[in-house]
């Protein structure tokens, strides 16, 4: 009995990785056709995010590690343009904010999150960003003595975004 379930064991393993090795193949190719379109669009998305929170016809990257999440600090004539990714409820979110040359918060835009859909996911809508054009110093709930109006349901996801604001507004500060 044991001879006869030896072969039919090593045969399915064989064919198991045979299949596995076939859809690696297809799978690493289709992320090669895919990659560099998929990057381009990133860059577009983000360039885009760049121009709603402080228009400006280009941006310099500055030199340095700023911690705190940030990924860069860009400069432009009208002021930076901070992206940084923080944690959320559900996912990293990774934001543009935009600071003029004045520290107030000139606009925020959200590149890529993965918070829950009608709750969290609701950052990316106008009417929560826009809360925090204006803002200098720093901004704060209202929850917190300040003027943000948290997302209902998803207060995590709303303080996430706020102190994503403040990291942008202490960067842009201390650039001197």
């Amino acid at each position: 009995m044991n001879e006869k379930t030896s072969p039919s064991i090593v045969k399915l393993v064989a064919v198991l990785a045979v299949i596995c090795i076939i859809v690696s193949a297809v799978l690493g190719g289709i992320n090669m056709i895919t990659y560099q379109r998929i990057e381009d669009i990133q860059t577009e998305k983000t360039n885009a995010a760049f121009n709603a929170v402080l228009p400006a016809d280009g941006y310099t990257q500055l030199e340095g590690d700023f911690g705190n999440g940030i990924s860069g600090i860009y400069e432009a004539d009208t002021g930076h343009v901070v992206q940084l990714t923080i944690g959320g409820a559900q996912s990293n979110i990774t934001l543009a904010v935009g600071v003029d040359n004045d520290g107030v918060v000139s606009g925020v835009s959200i590149i890529k999150h993965g918070e829950t859909p009608g709750l969290g996911a609701k950052a990316t809508e106008d009417s929560f960003r826009n809360q925090y054009i204006g803002i200098e110093g720093s901004a704060a709930l209202t929850k917190a003595g300040g003027t943000i109006n948290a997302l209902t349901g998803a207060t995590i996801t709303s303080q996430a975004v706020t102190d994503a604001v403040n990291i942008a507004l202490d960067a842009v500060a201390n650039l001197g």
